[in-house]
């Protein structure tokens, strides 16, 4: 795809060569390709300064070397004027171009970047569009999207006001790339199918095989071969019926033709169809060698691999390892870990079915290997997925230890008892026999000496059944001091596992101190200020940032749902998401399109396979622009209060959370309101207003109300930071007394 988008910015900006005089009277023919030896021959060491710059930057364009092109581009720059705006607008974009095809989009962006003056100096909507192509382009590539929807929506718009067909379509086809990238798919149909109707509309042919060419290959993307084989299936059609000489469409041809392979082996694996892989084997013979000829190295790994599925799938395994070995003679450094795991699970699967464990564990371990290199965002997020997971096993653990100790004291305490009792009916047996041998003892002397022997062999029987009952009870007492021991080391190992959860704890808090902004960071950006940051537990779900978008200073106050290890983890997930969220001055300027991306992102990344979760944030962004003194803020479910001279005035957000929400808007405001030095601005969670105090009526206790913040904070404004600080805190700990507290509490006030 990346050529396919170098080629067509070549067609979007390669103008003919413009004639033009040099000293000599020469003339160049805008139709004819210049060489750069021919063009170097021209520049003679006594030419001004302004035909040299002009040849410089004929070779800067022509060349289809791209650090030739950098070269001459520059040396056209160096001898720019500064009414020269198309040239030094034209070079940078051309050294932008050149960098770009060296895979060095970072240095690419730097270049488009300073055209972009250029052009727009001379209103040339054409070349702002195209440069914006490319900006979005680049940012692409370097994995941030959300830039480059918003360049590749600004060329959009360009393209639709100059009714630029073509590039409308392609501008389609580039966002569309982009939201499928990003998961995105019902927005990316979308887009294919606006550039596909609009292909259609124009008779582009070529250009509508393309559209269904991206349809077919998003379909086999999300796995579902038979939908991408309805789409393909017309591309391929259009491709073989219309003949060209374009090495553009000839290149898409043969990837249709790969992506067709793809989806028909795809399709016989799930039906087991082997019809359908014979349709594979068809396409594949057709690309033959085209991608090795061509040095498509990529496409030509993912055909062998297509046709190693093949004959695997057919049980020729032994040729399908064959197969995927000559692959790794394709495997580039410049490919991406995913590819490179992609085809060690190939290979992994084919030894595995012919039983070659050991060669199928070492391509495991190198499938593991590229696989976890290839970790992203996301994979983060399933990495803290599982860590919460593990966090609810462990106290489910705990739990039923405290459950089996519980049961093990009552078996024990009913063992006592029961022990207790016959001990007393042993007592009370005794003291009746002995009363019994008494009073027979009475009624012996009066009877014979046989009596007297009979008796005496009955004590002895008596003696014999106590002794044996006084074993037995000596017995379940070393019984019942085992059972202790054992509730003792039961006691020592529940206590390992708090002081194991304890640390871990412990250890979040660390990590979430070193997320949220720290002290000097903030200092330098708002001299004066104070943060009164009291999370409940020992991590909370209340969190601040601060960033600087170029003119723009950012103070962004959020209150995630919960609090202790739950909101941390959201809190962690929003500060994250914010640092590209709110990356540029264009991000700072709409703090409403910022509270609008972080609800897409909690709505689609708090999704789980059986439920979604309804848990969000609230959150308030005030972008300060101390050069025109203007406070730009957009707030969710939060408001903040601005004191000027005693005067207060409540600055009110959308009533409604980062989050779902069953009253949701479509967009948070953006509210622009002008500021003044010595202002006061407060922005704080709802921690302090919720918090219970005061006395106690009727068995219901008040809480402190935002009323009475809004009343202690228009007191205290006019006082020094740190008094501020000690005075809120002095408050608030007055109020609650030895009550606990009930939730995380923010409160941030800067001085302008």
């Amino acid at each position: 795809m990346k050529r396919y988008f170098i080629i067509l910015l070549l067609i979007l900006y390669v103008v003919p060569v413009l004639a033009q005089e040099t000293e000599d009277d020469a003339e160049v023919d805008d139709n004819i390709q210049i060489k750069v030896d021919s063009i170097l021959a021209l520049v003679k060491p006594d030419s001004p300064d302004s035909s040299k710059m002009f040849w410089y930057y004929q070779i800067g364009v022509v060349a289809d070397n791209s650090d030739t092109a950098i070269k001459y581009a520059q040396l056209s720059l160096d001898l720019c004027n500064d009414g020269d705006a198309k040239f030094i607008g034209d070079n940078y974009y051309n050294i932008g171009v050149s960098y770009f095809m060296q895979d060095r989009s970072s240095e690419a962006l730097k270049y488009f970047f300073k055209a972009e003056p250029y052009y727009e100096k001379l209103s040339k909507k054409n070349k702002i569009a195209d440069n914006n192509i490319a900006i979005g382009k680049c940012y692409h590539d370097l994995n941030l999207n959300d830039s480059s929807l918003t360049h590749l929506g600004k060329a959009l718009e360009l393209y639709t006001e100059l009714n630029d067909t073509a590039c409308i379509t392609y501008a389609y086809q580039s966002i569309g790339n982009v939201n499928m990238d990003l998961r995105f798919h019902e927005t990316a149909k979308e887009y294919f199918m606006k550039a596909l109707l609009m292909d259609s509309a124009s008779c582009t042919y070529l250009n509508e095989a393309y559209d269904y060419q991206l349809l077919g290959y998003m379909e086999l993307e999300i796995g579902s071969p038979k939908d991408a084989l309805f789409y393909l299936k017309k591309s391929a059609y259009i491709f073989d019926t219309i003949p060209t000489d374009d090495a553009y469409y000839i290149n898409l041809k043969y990837e249709t033709y790969l992506f067709m392979a793809q989806a028909y082996i795809a399709y016989a694996e799930q039906n087991n169809e082997k019809a359908y892989a014979n349709s594979c084997l068809d396409y594949i013979k057709k690309i033959g060698n085209y991608f090795i000829n061509t040095n498509y190295n990529s496409n030509q790994l993912t055909t062998l691999q297509c046709y190693a599925r093949y004959l695997s799938f057919v049980g020729r395994d032994k040729e399908a390892i064959n197969v995927l070995l000559r692959c790794e003679q394709y495997l580039q450094s410049d490919q991406r870990d995913i590819v490179i795991s992609e085809y060690y699970r190939h290979l992994v699967n084919v030894y595995k079915k012919i039983g070659d464990y050991k060669n199928a564990l070492e391509a495991t371990e190198k499938m593991h290997y590229y696989k976890e290199s290839s970790i992203n965002d996301s994979t983060m997020n399933i990495v803290a997925k599982f860590q919460a997971e593990q966090e609810v096993k462990i106290h489910k653990a705990e739990q039923e230890q405290e459950m089996r100790i519980h049961k093990a004291e009552a078996d024990a305490k009913q063992k006592q008892m029961r022990i207790i009792i016959i001990s007393l009916g042993v007592v009370l047996l005794l003291v009746t026999l002995l009363v019994i041998n008494r009073m027979k003892a009475l009624k012996i002397k009066r009877k014979a000496n046989e009596d007297l022997m009979q008796k005496n062999h009955i004590l002895d029987q008596q003696k014999s059944e106590i002794e044996a009952q006084r074993d037995e009870i000596w017995n379940q007492k070393s019984e019942i001091e085992a059972q202790k021991d054992i509730i003792t080391q039961q006691m020592q190992a529940v206590e390992q596992v708090n002081n194991k959860l304890m640390s871990s704890i412990n250890y979040a808090q660390r990590i979430q101190k070193a997320a949220i902004s720290p002290k000097s960071e903030i200092d330098e950006l708002f001299p004066e200020n104070f943060v009164y940051y009291k999370p409940r537990d020992i991590v909370g779900g209340d969190y601040y940032c601060v960033a600087q978008c170029g003119r723009f200073h950012v103070m962004i106050t959020a209150d995630c749902t919960g609090h202790g290890i739950p909101g941390g983890f959201l809190s962690m997930l929003g500060i994250s998401a914010l640092k590209e969220f709110c990356a540029t001055e264009y991000d700072a300027a709409n703090p409403g399109t910022i509270l609008d991306r972080m609800r897409d992102f909690v709505k689609t990344t708090l999704v789980s396979d059986d439920s979604e979760i309804d848990d969000g944030m609230d959150m308030t962004i005030c972008s300060y622009d101390f050069d025109s003194m203007e406070l730009r803020y957009a707030a969710a479910n939060q408001s903040a209060v601005l004191i000027r001279q005693g005067k207060t005035t409540t600055l009110d957000g959308d009533r409604m959370p980062v989050g779902r929400f069953f009253a949701e808007k479509e967009h948070f405001r953006t509210h622009i309101i002008p500021i003044k030095q010595g202002d006061m601005i407060y922005t704080f969670s709802d921690g302090i207003q919720d918090q219970p105090g005061g006395e106690i009526y009727h068995q219901s206790v008040r809480k402190f109300l935002v009323k009475n913040l809004v009343a202690l904070l228009t007191e205290i404004h006019d006082k020094p930071i740190d008094t501020q600080y000690s005075l809120l805190d002095d408050a608030i700990t007055k109020w609650r007394g030895k009550r606990m507290q009930v939730d995380d509490i923010t409160l941030i006030g800067v001085r302008v």
